[in-house]
């Protein structure tokens, strides 16, 4: 199960358990893990329901620079677009506290998607929860890590590699193109893909190795 660093840092200064000797730190950004939650790649808000900026990262800090459609404005998180920041108000106020995912659309056509993770009684907040808003990369590539699962199914680097691309949607055409093969060798390499998986199709194919993909 995937466990975001704010929720990983609520859960161990609320809990008490486990209990780290943090007295080596003598900064709190060198504790390893506060260090790795500000600095990951990925953007992470932490606001209340209402949208009170309560903190956020640095890749954070770099894309409310770089998008103009993000604003921090008054202490309060939103975009640009009034109507879709109360559309994101609504979706939090409605939601159950549990994980969730968000998305909208940008004026330039791109699909945007906030994995949603609710805080629960964190300290100084009114109400008790918070919420962390962590913005997904757009290219299924980046979005996704992929467990090992080239032994499980006993194959080469070369089929592994073609099955997350057609995992990710991309045609045999494409996937030859990017990997530098020949459009047959790539027919070749699906046929004996599907023959150690034991199946006949390509959503057969993702149902086969979903468990193996995290994010």
């Amino acid at each position: 199960m995937y466990v975001s660093p704010a929720s990983e840092i609520s859960r161990l200064s609320l809990t008490g358990s486990p209990e780290p000797d943090l007295r080596n730190w003598q900064d709190e950004l060198e504790r390893p893990l506060l260090n790795w939650s500000v600095r990951r790649a990925h953007a992470l808000f932490i606001v209340t329901p209402e949208l009170k900026l309560l903190d956020l990262n640095l890749a954070g800090d770099m894309l409310v620079k770089a998008d103009h459609d993000i604003q921090t404005v008054g202490g309060q998180f939103g975009f640009s677009d009034k109507g879709r920041t109360g559309c994101l108000r609504t979706f939090l106020a409605n939601e159950s506290l549990e994980a969730a995912g968000w998305s909208y659309r940008r004026v330039c056509g791109s699909i945007v998607i906030i994995h949603v993770e609710w805080l629960r009684q964190c300290p100084g907040v009114t109400g008790g929860n918070a919420v962390a808003l962590t913005f997904q990369p757009a290219s299924p590539a980046e979005r996704y890590v992929w467990a090992d699962f080239a032994p499980y199914f006993d194959l080469t680097r070369s089929e592994a590699a073609i099955v997350k691309r057609l995992v990710d949607g991309q045609t045999p055409a494409a996937v030859a193109e990017q990997l530098g093969l020949s459009i047959e060798t790539v027919r070749t390499h699906i046929r004996r893909i599907y023959n150690k998986l034991g199946v006949s199709s390509r959503e057969q194919l993702f149902a086969a190795v979903a468990s193996f993909r995290i994010g």
